[in-house]
């Protein structure tokens, strides 16, 4: 994940609002159907500021997908932060999971918009060929953060996963999206507690205390 730690605070801003507006593009029309015209109409900004910060559709992609991993991991770390600092007694199973859950859903797109666009980019990733490798290396160094976060917090807890972390986290994410999408095709929003629910079930099948 690049934080292009020597951009300037104006052309930062200039990215910002191109990732925003592709976000709410790809959101409405989906990644093929959203053109660079149209995301810098949508940003109020021209073609030459577009190229001037990103050489490609494509790289405005990675980049909209870098955005969400490094605001998802942070989201993580604070929610680990928080319940190291919460635990003054002796932690219960049930409690652990619960933790647990909450680490990963701090990491998950909780608005629809969101939920849409990471599924439109992770289906242009299998559309276009030259996006796949860069894709699977994100969601890879992702899921081993994820999976390094979580396995923090279980550890505390004298717990660990029955099953390798990498399948638990594929696991956990494949229920979360496909609840979230059914609410979507059914015209409802999708339920956090409904989720929460079944993602507790899930790891509840999963986690062992040594």
């Amino acid at each position: 994940m690049d934080n292009h730690p020597t951009l300037t605070p104006r052309r930062v801003q200039t990215r910002e609002k191109l990732m925003d507006a592709a976000v709410s593009l790809f959101a409405e029309k989906g990644v093929l159907g959203a053109s660079v015209e149209e995301i810098c109409e949508r940003a109020e900004l021209t073609r030459g500021a577009f190229y001037s910060n990103f050489a490609s559709k494509d790289e405005l992609c990675l980049a909209v997908m870098n955005r969400q991993a490094e605001r998802d991991l942070a989201a993580a770390a604070r929610t680990v932060a928080g319940l190291v600092d919460d635990m003054t007694a002796p932690t219960s199973l049930d409690e652990l999971i619960e933790r647990a859950v909450g680490v990963f859903l701090a990491t998950q797109p909780r608005d629809p918009e969101d939920l849409v666009v990471s599924m439109e980019l992770r289906l242009y990733g299998v559309r276009n060929p030259k996006l796949r490798e860069p894709l699977l290396a994100l969601t890879d160094e992702v899921a081993a953060e994820l999976g390094g976060i979580m396995a923090q917090a279980l550890t505390r807890e004298r717990a660990r996963m029955t099953v390798p972390m990498s399948q638990a986290i594929d696991l956990l994410h494949a229920v979360y999206v496909h609840s979230g999408i059914t609410a979507l095709l059914n015209g409802l929003e999708p339920d956090d507690e409904s989720r929460r629910r079944q993602l507790t079930v899930l790891l509840r099948s999963l986690v062992t205390v040594d």
